[in-house]
């Protein structure tokens, strides 16, 4: 797992984008200023690691997308990796011999959150989430948000899949705190496998 601040300055956004093809671009036009920096620099982020894995040209590197949006590089097969991103902070899970999923989300206030937690939460997490104390009721669905997303992102899944979503048992995950007030979870299938992470130079 590699953590990286996605806040560049100016200098390392220009050589992020300069390593991402002309379509991820048209992509981030699209979106919000914001959105479209953190996007580009996430992008880019992840084509120059698979590049050091690879020793491809980051620029040349081809995606193929599941039907849930998961991408995989077109032209091998030795590699699974996934991205998460929330405000300024990008985790990039690689894996050379099984799917991996991860996701990452900011300490934050959710809104309309029991509304969210009953159409997505199975019985039991909502049966825990309603016995929590109001004051860290927060905190556990963040806990159980991104255990959920990350264990489905590893079966190549879509969170908004709703309840009937809910991963498979062979799919095991680790929770970490990637910095101070994030929140993350990394899954894979079976068991027999370590969670490193490296940190990158903001």
């Amino acid at each position: 797992m590699w953590v990286a601040s996605l806040a560049v300055n100016d200098e390392r956004y220009a050589a992020l984008a300069a390593s991402i093809p002309q379509d991820e671009k048209q992509r981030a036009s699209a979106l919000h200023p914001v959105a479209a920096r953190r996007y580009v620099v996430a992008r880019g982020i992840l084509r120059n690691l698979l590049a050091g894995f690879t020793g491809a040209d980051a620029r040349k590197l081809r995606f193929n997308y599941g039907p849930s949006g998961k991408p995989s590089l077109s032209d091998r097969n030795n590699i699974h990796f996934n991205i998460s991103h929330s405000a300024d902070l990008g985790l990039f899970a690689f894996s050379p011999d099984r799917p991996v999923g991860v996701d990452v989300e900011s300490e934050r206030p959710v809104r309309r959150l029991l509304d969210v937690a009953q159409r997505f939460m199975t019985e039991d997490e909502l049966r825990i989430l309603a016995d929590t104390h109001p004051d860290k009721r927060n905190a556990e669905f963040l806990r159980s948000w991104v255990v959920r997303e990350a264990r489905l992102k590893a079966e190549g899944k879509g969170v908004w899949a709703g309840v009937s979503g809910t991963s498979s048992n062979h799919i095991t995950h680790k929770l970490f705190t990637p910095r101070p007030r994030y929140i993350a979870a990394v899954a894979a299938p079976q068991s027999d496998w370590r969670l490193y992470t490296c940190s990158m130079k903001d």
